[in-house]
């Protein structure tokens, strides 16, 4: 396979790049290509033991001589992912995928070429130290202004009050207006290689040069090497290097939003990882989701409790007692139930988060579901033309608006019209009428955690997989959206041997191992049997065998009433529901300007809330439709 291509210029150009530089690699592009290469983990050690190549076996990745720069220098380090195959060297900055690395290794015109690439393009690495030193020129030390400046500095940026020693063992840097404070990302090897910066008038920061770098900002300990909390964000770092505990701190990238691959190097030199986030149901996820991705084995976790809040909820609390709590993620085996007795009381005490992410367009869905939960399977069908599409991308999207990361799987419709419509269900008027709000509606969906699967019609379950898999690890992704499993599964010549439910079966078999393995939720789109116009749609009414109705933690039914009777609605009923057993139907109303079924609010003044709730596997039909 050729290799991955998943750059902004290169998708929109078409260009096959085969080497990729640090300078383009920050994707604000959110679409994931259809050509992954196979990789192992397997493979990788026997690529490189064939061609002779020593290397170590990291958490994340093997580490091996650098073939493009270590005759030059002898400290130069290949980090080879384990999972992906990427690679990045910590010296000449290269990075690329894995069958570039492999053909170079097979083929020596392919080394040679690779070599020459490297020797004739301007060195990475000199634009990075000319932009290191540009910062460093540029700005002064925190430790050469007075303690009275440095109290206005921490107010002015709205910093928690700690010692000035914490800036200046962290090496922090201030411009001469006083109005950005740069600090310091190191990589694997605690080298300097970019800035995490802060603006007065801005509560986000921004990262220097970007965050393919790879760097993460760490206040180091002095005596324990080997252990690292990783916190959200730079105020509890402080709070926490200002308490002297015996242990590096570093601050996650991109806070709970995800773990970019190129920083994974940069965590190698810890043995022993303590996640301690936020205590709202999207940390709760992530330090999960950041655990598989960093080594379940050398990861614990800080249960989030009202006693455990973040350092910067409470500067106060005793920190070395806090951080020895911590319970390990990874069990070889459970055998009894004081095993599992710290999880069951956390789920008591944690029971908004467990329940999942609230969905603020639908909040009668919240009574019945009670949120949306990782690790879930949900079959959502209806007849042809109800709106299947249009309201699982809604649906969809007020999940992603809250941070869920989506990844959407389109077999029917191009991503452009599904895009069009998930802008104008954002935006909530039709912009073909408001052209001069475009731009400002397309930047803020650029903001949302969506990625777009380019594949269309029929497709392989093996390389669909494939594709799932490698985006779950690299963009951390929680909510996978197939749509719809009879296109994707389609009509070839392999239907004359083999049985259409049967390889239906294979497939759902294949999203429900993935959703439980990987702690993501799955929702299949799948088309109804053909029935009668005025019969109702049930479990059984779902194309295919028993499989997908056995399978799914959760089904939901468009019925469309409207064609088979002159009241006829029509409503969206919850049929299974395996976390609380509540079953009910709630009405849809279409707004064809904002292209969304969005529930609206009840004035105080209207009489009596309608009904949708029922806890009975029967809908009542008169509620809905007086």
């Amino acid at each position: 396979m050729s290799a991955i291509n998943l750059g902004l210029k290169r998708l929109r150009n078409g260009i096959n790049v085969t080497f990729v530089s640090v300078s383009n690699c920050f994707r604000n592009f959110n679409n994931l290509p259809t050509d992954i290469p196979e990789v192992s983990k397997t493979l990788i050690k026997k690529t490189l033991k064939t061609n002779n190549v020593n290397f170590e076996e990291g958490f994340t990745c093997f580490i091996a001589p650098c073939l493009l720069c270590h005759k030059c220098n002898k400290n130069a380090k290949l980090y080879i992912n384990k999972t992906t195959g990427f690679f990045s060297c910590n010296i000449c900055m290269r990075t690329g995928e894995w069958n570039i690395l492999e053909t170079s290794f097979k083929n020596k015109k392919a080394k040679k070429l690779l070599l020459q690439e490297n020797s004739d393009s301007t060195s990475e690495r000199e634009k990075l130290d000319n932009l290191l030193k540009e910062i460093q020129s540029t700005t002064n030390d925190v430790r050469n202004i007075d303690e009275e400046a440095f109290q206005r500095i921490l107010k002015k940026f709205k910093l928690p009050n700690v010692s000035k020693t914490v800036f200046e063992h962290l090496d922090v840097k201030l411009n001469d207006k006083q109005t950005e404070i740069y600090f310091p990302l190191e990589n694997a090897e605690s080298q300097v290689i970019g800035y995490r910066k802060l603006h007065s008038r801005s509560i986000e920061a921004t990262t220097l040069p970007d965050t393919s770098c790879g760097g993460v900002l760490t206040a180091k300990a002095v005596k324990n090497k080997d252990t690292a909390v990783l916190i959200p964000n730079i105020s509890d770092l402080l709070i926490l290097a200002n308490s002297k505990i015996n242990a590096n701190i570093v601050c996650l990238p991109n806070g709970v939003n995800n773990i970019p691959l190129y920083t994974l190097p940069s965590f190698e030199r810890f043995k022993k990882l303590v996640l301690w986030l936020d205590n709202d149901n999207k940390s709760w996820m992530a330090s999960r989701s950041f655990a598989k991705k960093l080594g379940e084995k050398r990861c614990q976790l800080i249960r989030p409790t009202d006693k455990q809040l973040l350092p910067h909820l409470d500067p106060d609390q005793d920190f070395k007692s806090i951080i020895s709590s911590a319970q390990p993620m990874w069990h070889k085996s459970v055998t009894t139930f004081s095993a599992l007795r710290a999880d069951v009381l956390s789920d008591l005490r944690n029971i908004d988060k467990v329940q999942g992410v609230k969905w603020k367009r639908y909040p009668t869905l919240n009574k019945i579901l009670k949120g949306h939960r990782n690790g879930e399977l949900t079959v959502f069908t209806g007849p042809t033309g109800c709106g299947k599409t249009t309201f699982i991308s809604d649906y969809s999207l007020d999940l992603s608006m809250q941070g869920v990361n989506t990844l959407w799987g389109s077999f029917e419709i191009r991503n452009a019209r599904l895009a069009k419509t998930m802008l104008q269900q954002l935006s909530g008027i039709p912009l073909d009428e408001n052209l001069d709000l475009f731009d400002h509606w397309a930047d803020e969906f650029e903001k949302l955690p969506i990625y777009f699967m380019t594949f269309h019609g029929q497709q392989s379950i093996k390389v669909v997989m494939e594709a799932i898999e490698h985006a779950t690890y690299v963009y951390d992704i929680s909510h996978v959206i197939i749509d719809n499993l009879q296109f994707m599964m389609g009509t070839s010549e392999d239907q004359r041997h083999m049985d259409r439910f049967w390889k239906q079966d294979v497939i759902i078999s294949s999203f429900r191992e993935f959703a439980t393995r990987r702690n993501c939720h799955v929702t299949l789109v799948i088309h109804p049997r053909k029935e009668r116009d005025d019969d109702e749609l049930t479990t059984s009414s779902i194309f295919g065998g028993a499989k997908a109705s056995q399978e799914a933690d959760n089904i939901l039914i468009i019925q469309d009433k409207r064609l088979s009777s002159i009241r006829g609605k029509k409503y969206l009923q919850v049929v299974k529901n395996r976390y609380s057993g509540d079953l009910g139907i709630i009405p849809l109303n279409f707004d064809k300007s904002s292209l969304s079924f969005q529930q609206k609010k009840i004035k105080e003044k209207s009489a009596e809330p309608l009904d949708v709730f029922n806890s009975s596997n029967t809908p009542n039909h008169e509620d809905t439709t007086s």
